[in-house]
C-alpha cells in the first residue's frame, strides 16, 4: 500500500526518476559484489584455509558473472529490463544470504550462482537507461548510471569490514545480501512498465553482436582499458610502498581518491560526449586512451622522492583516466547495437571484460615477479594502453 502512494505522487515517466531507480539497482548488486573483497581476510581467519582458497569467495563470485552477462543482455532484450534486473538483484541478495549461513566450501558454490544472477544488472540497466533518454543525454545518463559501481564499493567499504569486526563475516555478507533486495523494492514497485518492454521482444533474426565488427572492436578496447583501472586497484598501493615508502594504509588512501576521481571521471567524459555530440563520441574514446598512456607514463616518470602531494595528483589523475572510462565506452556500446539488441551487445562485451578483469591482476602481478618491481607495471600498462589505440581508431561510429 506504502508504495503505491509513493509511486502515485512520483512521475514515473521522467528519465531521471529512471535513472535514479536504476543506480539505486545497481548500488545494491555492487554492495555484494564490490563488499566480498573486504571480507577476504575475514573469511580465512574464521575458516581457517590459505589466502588462495579465501580468495577463491571473490573469484567465484567473478567466475558467476563471465558466465551469465551474454544470457542476461540477452533476456533483458527479450523479456524486459526491469523484470529482468529485479530478478536478478533479488537472487543475488537472496543467494548471498543462503553463502552466510553455508559450510565450509559450499560458500563458494552458492557465491558463484550469485555472480550468475548479478550479471544482469549492467546489460539490463542500461538498456533500461538507454531507452528513458534521448541520445544528446545517453553519455551522461548512462555514466551516471555506471557510478553505482563505485558507490557501492565505497558503501561497502565504510560499513561491511566493521559488521565483520564486530559480528562476523557470515553477519555482514548477510547484511550485504539485505541491502541488494532492498535497493530492488523501489523498481520493482514502480510502475515503470512501457511498450518497448513488450516491443523488445521481438529480437529473433537480428545479427548477433558477434559478427558485428564495432562491437568487437569495442569489446578489444575496454578488455585493454579496464587492466588500467585494476592495475591501480590492485599495485599502486604495493608500488609506493616500495618506491615511496608510504604505508599500506596511507597508500590506499590514495587509491581511494583515485576511485573518487574516477566517479568524477564518468560523469565528465559521458557530459562531454553529449555536448560534443555533432562530432560524434569517437574523438572522445581516442583522447580518454590517450589520457589513459599519459597517466600510465606519469606513473612510471613520477620518482619515488617526489611528495606525497605529487602522487596524490597523479592517483587523481589516473583515476579520473582509467577508472573514469567505462560510461563513455557503454554509451558507444550500447548506441553502435541498437535498442532491439543493446541487452545482448552489452552482455557480450562484458563477458569479455570481466574475464579481461579476472585475468590481468595475476599477469601484471607476473612483471613485477620477473622485474622485481612494481613500477614496471606501469610500463606494461603503458604498451596495453597503446595498443588500444588500435581499435579505437578503427571504429566506425555510426
Amino acid at each position: 500500500m506504502l508504495a503505491e502512494v509513493v509511486t502515485k505522487r512520483l512521475d514515473v515517466s521522467n528519465p531521471w526518476f529512471v535513472l535514479a531507480l536504476a543506480v539505486a539497482a545497481q548500488l545494491g548488486v555492487s554492495f555484494v559484489e564490490q563488499g566480498l573483497p573486504l571480507l577476504t581476510g575475514f573469511v580465512k581467519a574464521d575458516l581457517g584455509i590459505s589466502s588462495a582458497l579465501a580468495g577463491l569467495a571473490v573469484s567465484s563470485f567473478g567466475f558467476g558473472k563471465i558466465f551469465g552477462s551474454y544470457a542476461a543482455g540477452v533476456a533483458a532484450d527479450r523479456l524486459g529490463e526491469r523484470r529482468v534486473i529485479v530478478a536478478g538483484g533479488v537472487t543475488v541478495g537472496v543467494l548471498a544470504a543462503c553463502a552466510a549461513a553455508s559450510p565450509g566450501a559450499l560458500v563458494f558454490g552458492v557465491l558463484f550462482f550469485a555472480g550468475l544472477a548479478s550479471s544482469t544488472s549492467t546489460p539490463a540497466g542500461g538498456r533500461l537507461v538507454l531507452l528513458a533518454f534521448p541520445r544528446n543525454r545517453h553519455g551522461l545518463a548512462l555514466s551516471i548510471r555506471q557510478c553505482g559501481i563505485p558507490a557501492g564499493a565505497l558503501a561497502a567499504a565504510a560499513s561491511l569490514p566493521w559488521i565483520a569486526h564486530g559480528w562476523g563475516w557470515r553477519t555482514a555478507l548477510a547484511v550485504a545480501g539485505g541491502v541488494t533486495v532492498l535497493t530492488m523494492l523501489p523498481l520493482a514497485s514502480s510502475p515503470i512498465e512501457r511498450s518497448y518492454e513488450l516491443e523488445s521482444r521481438a529480437t529473433t533474426g537480428l545479427e548477433s553482436p558477434a559478427r558485428d565488427r564495432n562491437i568487437i572492436l569495442l569489446t578489444v578496447w575496454g578488455c585493454l582499458v579496464v587492466t588500467g583501472q585494476y592495475a591501480i586497484l590492485a599495485f599502486l598501493p604495493l608500488d609506493l610502498h616500495h618506491r615511496a615508502g608510504l604505508s599500506l594504509a596511507s597508500a590506499s588512501l590514495l587509491v581511494g581518491l583515485a576511485n573518487g576521481c574516477g566517479i568524477l571521471g564518468r560523469i565528465f567524459w559521458g557530459t562531454i560526449s553529449d555536448r560534443a555530440l555533432s562530432r560524434g563520441r569517437k574523438p572522445l574514446l581516442i583522447l580518454l586512451n590517450l589520457a589513459g598512456l599519459a597517466a600510465a607514463l606519469t606513473l612510471l616518470a613520477t620518482p619515488g622522492s617526489a611528495p606525497v602531494a605529487i602522487f596524490g595528483v597523479v592517483a587523481a589523475f589516473a583515476g579520473f583516466a582509467l577508472i573514469g572510462y567505462q560510461g563513455l565506452w557503454i554509451t558507444l556500446v550500447a548506441e553502435t547495437a541498437g535498442p532491439r539488441r543493446v541487452g545482448a551487445a552489452t552482455g557480450f562485451a562484458v563477458t569479455f571484460v570481466q574475464a579481461s578483469i579476472a585475468s590481468s591482476p595475476p599477469l601484471y602481478g607476473l612483471v613485477a615477479d620477473i622485474s622485481g618491481s612494481f613500477r614496471t607495471i606501469w610500463a606494461a600498462l603503458a604498451c596495453v594502453l597503446l595498443v588500444a589505440l588500435v581499435p579505437a581508431v578503427l571504429l566506425r561510429e555510426t
